[in-house]
């Protein structure tokens, strides 16, 4: 019986071992690694500390972290340069949250450094200075320390030079002394010592061999004899062929991130001496969506954004409540839309509106940072940002522990001590979110009620065992230690007594102020700031001109309305433009410069 399963184990492992062979044509590790599980994490650690000697670098990063973003293609430039010398890679905090809670990470980007399986440094930001200083000492370490004396070899040397000492036992000593067998800085050192005392070194190879050119493919070999295999070798070999295999789809994965960039995958606005049809302002959902609707109705429209993508782009987390997506964060839903619309003729311009003049009768113009564009018709979908209190250390401890979105950061506090500031319906809604993960949370609020927050939501809250509430309170402070909240300076309004606060994370919920500078004094708006449409439209108070998304509603705020909001403004735009007779420059232009060639021709034949 057990013949037979062993029998069965071993055609299963050649199969696995055969599927692997026929797929698997590796090239060489990827640049960064992905560590999508905790295991990795220390497997990683562990086999450098073991077999390479070779510095491993972490980057725990998240998508909607603008400064991650910014980091990156350095980050990944600086692996291409270090390459064979230095591990580089990567942590999703979304992804891999056991890890990134064992290391309490608070902050993103945050780098760690190990060499020999001991965490040497680490710190958050994106210093690129530092992280340069750190991959080359590492990197130098390495090639000092890239050596590797075998038994043979030492046993050869004494012999030569001191022959007393040339038997195994005490070879052997001397090899365990310098680390073992494994090579590295006790070898370098051993190597000093010995060309310090008798004025040469032994031969040595490289511990590592650093790799000059790509590995030829694997060829599956043919052997009808079981026999010979072992079965706990060739179970090895199937987990290694495994690891390669997952290698190669994190370097193909890799290769499609590096490629997300607006200036060489999508079209590029450049300037035709023309209004244009359709300019859009925002490249969030409102205005993506804006964009996919004028553009498959062929008004060629230009979105004119700082590559973001609004709110949604910094919703590193999975999406969840956008329709027919699952499974997906933010940054990749945004850029899911930006390809669509790119793929029906939309021009981006990756620069920031700085100046907007609007017409009655006439032309709108935008003025960015660079150029300036004169449009028929103007989608206005530039959104709305939190708001902020403004006190001390809000901003030295933002992304290290203050953050606006418990959405976003909430888990990064779990089974932790928290607080939610304001008392409207926001901070309601933050703060249950947030009980179902934080060991506690606190609201605090500088009123004595929760006036502003609907009945539903209020009563929840006080219900809640897990959420206390401080009335009559204000934060006077945030404080840490290297860069992560460690608590708060309260102070009681109505007694004038400070405290301090403990807690772990602190989420701002006291509303939005929406993006309209640009456009005071020239369209109608709210008491709040908010663009005025008129009911069941996009339309504003001037012609030609629309709003949607998050900057005409202070009700919804979700990606999907705005996203719905945004089609709307596209097809007013398009509505506007055929009841108007808006003539199409650009194409009038092009027939006439086709006429005039066409002319040039037919006068070139009768000459002839």
């Amino acid at each position: 019986m057990f013949g037979y399963f062993f029998c069965v184990v071993i055609v299963m492992l050649l199969a696995l071992f055969g599927l692997v062979l026929l797929v698997c044509q590796i090239n060489g590790r990827p640049l960064v690694r992905n560590l999508r599980a905790h295991e990795e994490y220390t497997r990683l650690i562990q086999h450098h500390k073991e077999n390479t000697g070779m510095g491993v670098i972490i980057d725990f990063y998240s998508d909607g972290c603008g400064p991650c973003r910014q980091i990156a293609p350095h980050y990944l430039e600086m692996a291409k340069k270090y390459k064979d010398q230095v591990v580089f890679a990567k942590i999703d905090v979304n992804g891999n949250r056991e890890t990134s809670s064992k290391q309490q990470i608070r902050s993103m980007p945050t780098f760690q450094f190990y060499m020999n399986g001991k965490k040497k440094h680490q710190f958050s930001g994106g210093d690129l200075q530092q992280l340069q200083t750190w991959a080359s000492g590492f990197a130098t370490e390495f090639r000092q320390s890239n050596v590797k004396v075998s038994h043979e070899d030492l046993m050869s040397f004494y012999a030569q030079h001191a022959p007393e000492k040339a038997e195994h036992t005490h070879v052997s000593k001397v090899i365990s002394k310098a680390g073992g067998e494994q090579g590295g800085k006790g070898h370098r050192n051993l190597m000093k010592a010995l060309k310090k005392k008798y004025g040469m070194e032994p031969k040595y190879s490289p511990r590592t061999k650093m790799e000059t050119k790509k590995a030829a493919p694997v060829k599956s070999q043919k052997c009808d004899d079981l026999s010979q295999f072992d079965l706990k070798d060739l179970y090895a070999e199937v987990m290694k062929r495994e690891e390669e295999l997952d290698d190669m789809r994190e370097e193909e994965e890799e290769s499609r991130e590096n490629k997300n960039d607006l200036s060489t995958t999508f079209q590029v606005w450049q300037p035709s001496g023309v209004p244009e049809l359709v300019v859009i302002l925002g490249g969030g959902p409102a205005g993506l969506s804006a964009a996919i609707y004028a553009a498959r109705s062929g008004l060629r429209p230009v979105v004119i954004a700082p590559n973001g993508g609004g709110q949604l782009q910094g919703k590193g987390v999975l999406v969840e409540n956008y329709p027919g997506v699952i499974g997906s964060t933010g940054p990749s839903v945004v850029y899911a839309i930006q390809e669509q619309a790119a793929k029906y003729g939309t021009n981006f311009l990756d620069e920031m509106a700085v100046k907007v003049t609007t017409s009655k009768n006439g032309v709108h113009t935008v003025i960015t940072n660079t150029s300036s564009i004169e449009t028929h018709t103007l989608i206005i979908a530039t959104g709305a940002d939190s708001r902020w209190l403004g006190v001390i250390g809000e901003d030295e401890y933002k992304g290290g522990g203050v953050s606006s979105c418990a959405t976003c950061d909430g888990y990064l506090f779990r089974d932790e001590p928290v607080v939610v500031i304001g008392g409207g319906d926001t901070a309601m809604e933050e703060a249950l979110h947030l009980a179902t993960t934080s060991s506690k949370v606190t609201i605090i609020h500088r009123g004595f009620a929760f006036e502003k927050a609907s009945v539903v939501l209020s009563s929840r809250v006080l219900g809640h065992p897990k959420i206390d509430i401080l009335w009559n309170t204000q934060v006077v402070e945030f404080k840490g230690r290297d860069s992560s909240l460690t608590h708060l300076v309260i102070e009681n309004v109505t007694e004038n007594t400070r405290m301090d606060l403990y807690c772990m994370g602190a989420f701002i919920a006291i509303g939005h102020d929406p993006n309209t500078h640009l456009f005071h004094g020239q369209l109608d708006m709210n008491t709040e700031g908010y663009i005025v449409t008129e009911g069941g439209s996009t339309h504003t108070s001037c012609a030609g001109v629309f709003a949607a998304g998050d900057v005409a509603d202070h009700v919804y705020r979700q990606a999907i309305t705005s996203a719905g909001t945004g089609a709307m403004a596209a097809l007013d735009a398009e509505h506007w433009i055929y009841e108007n007779g808006v003539k199409d420059d650009l194409q009038e232009k092009d027939d006439e410069y086709m006429e005039e060639v066409l002319k040039e021709v037919k006068s070139e034949k009768q000459e002839l």
